[in-house]
């Protein structure tokens, strides 16, 4: 990635990044020279280096041609962060109000709703989100590797911390090529595998045949999360393109309450702890 492309990432306009790497190669400069360097339209350059002034990028001398040359590259990035910062904060608080706007113009109940991140990255914060708005409980089963657990430990640590109960499952198959985990994954991850069945004090029923497989080989990395036993998280993720890969939010009255309630009874009768 460019300096351009990164100054763009923290707010600068396409033209104010071209006329600011501009003055980085170039010095010392008046507004024909980062024209030029930069190709920025003639008739622009001057108001975009103004601009870039004005918030404290670049400092100028006054004469004939005026000059400009840039503040210090730490300098930059502080400022750009800084105020990078402050317009997310305001955004933040513009995007709440709105939608405390909005459910007090809601009058119907509860209904059921679902939702879609896409993308790895998305899959992550969204259950980071969760996790950390969780209540009451969090319940969370995934196949090995546990990639989505372990990118939010922090955020399980710190719903236990505050008292939620917390519980995240991952299956391991008996085939599976898995070192032994870390105490601190341990800490917060139950690592489960299914039980022999001449283990078993009961026979397996072909309903439960079916979810025990299902736990245990779902490809790739994905899971099911249940938050407060009103809200199902399912990340479907087959570990091929983690673009693809997807994060659904389903609100059901009283699903994931009867799913975490069937899941955790398969558990306790057909696997045991690792």
């Amino acid at each position: 990635m460019t300096s351009e492309e990164h100054l763009i990432r923290l707010g600068l306009g396409k033209n104010e990044a071209k006329a600011l790497a501009a003055l980085s190669a170039l010095g010392p400069a008046g507004a024909s020279d980062v024209h030029r360097q930069a190709g920025i339209p003639r008739n622009k350059a001057y108001e975009v280096l103004e601009s870039l002034a004005r918030k404290g990028l670049v400092e100028v001398q006054n004469g004939y041609p005026v000059l400009y040359r840039p503040a210090g590259a730490k300098a930059i990035v502080d400022t750009l962060t800084e105020s990078y910062g402050n317009e997310a904060r305001e955004a933040l608080m513009a995007l709440e109000k709105q939608a405390e706007l909005s459910e007090s113009e809601d009058r119907g109940g509860p209904i059921a709703s679902a939702w879609m991140v896409r993308g790895e990255q998305g899959i992550r914060r969204r259950l980071a989100e969760l996790v950390a708005d969780a209540k009451t409980d969090v319940f969370g089963i995934t196949s090995y590797p546990p990639k989505y657990f372990l990118s939010a430990k922090t955020a399980l640590k710190a719903a236990k911390k505050r008292g939620v109960n917390v519980r995240a499952v991952c299956m391991i198959r008996p085939t599976d090529d898995m070192a032994a985990p870390s105490r601190e994954d341990s800490a917060v991850i139950e690592f489960r595998t299914p039980k022999a069945p001449q283990t078993m004090k009961m026979k397996l029923q072909p309903f439960d045949d079916k979810l025990v497989g299902g736990f245990a080989g779902v490809p790739g990395y994905g899971g099911m999360v249940i938050v407060d036993e009103s809200l199902a998280y399912d990340i479907v993720d087959d570990g091929k393109d983690p673009k693809k890969a997807a994060g659904i939010v389903f609100r059901v009255p009283g699903i994931p309450n009867l799913q975490k309630a069937t899941v955790e009874r398969i558990l306790a009768l057909y696997t045991r702890k690792l």
